[in-house]
């Protein structure tokens, strides 16, 4: 099954059941180390999960998510990591996994490595904002 595809059927499946969730958190906010503990701690209760990747000017979020993004920052998270962690802990977390950057870090990063680590990790999705 693609990877798209999980995202889909997560939703649908939930809908049928009332609702779906889908909570967004920023990776390694408040601390790295609680980052993967939070994931799981979210999943049952999720559709899907909407990962923040800290980025140092996040104009179209909110004040809650630029202070959030901020303290990832000053903690180290960065992209690579976080696909380290995702990795990591691919078979911990069935819930489909959407990552919200914006396009600078993913330029950075290089848009086919993202492409093959964000699979790798079991990314099954991106939103872009810009």
């Amino acid at each position: 099954m693609a990877a798209h595809e999980r995202i889909t059927i997560a939703v649908r499946a939930a809908a049928e059941n009332g609702g779906a969730l889908v909570p967004f958190i920023t990776a390694g906010y408040p601390a790295m180390d609680t980052f993967i503990d939070s994931l799981l701690a979210i999943a049952p209760h999720a559709a899907v999960i909407e990962v923040g990747v800290p980025f140092s000017d996040p104009m179209a979020d909110g004040m809650t998510i630029q202070r959030s993004s901020h303290q990832a920052i000053e903690n180290g998270v960065n992209l690579k990591w976080i696909l380290n962690e995702l990795l990591a802990n691919r078979e911990a977390i069935d819930t489909p996994i959407v990552l919200m950057s914006y396009l600078n870090p993913m330029l950075a990063f290089g848009l086919d490595t993202l492409a093959t680590a964000a699979e790798a990790a079991g990314v099954c999705g991106f939103i872009v904002p810009d």
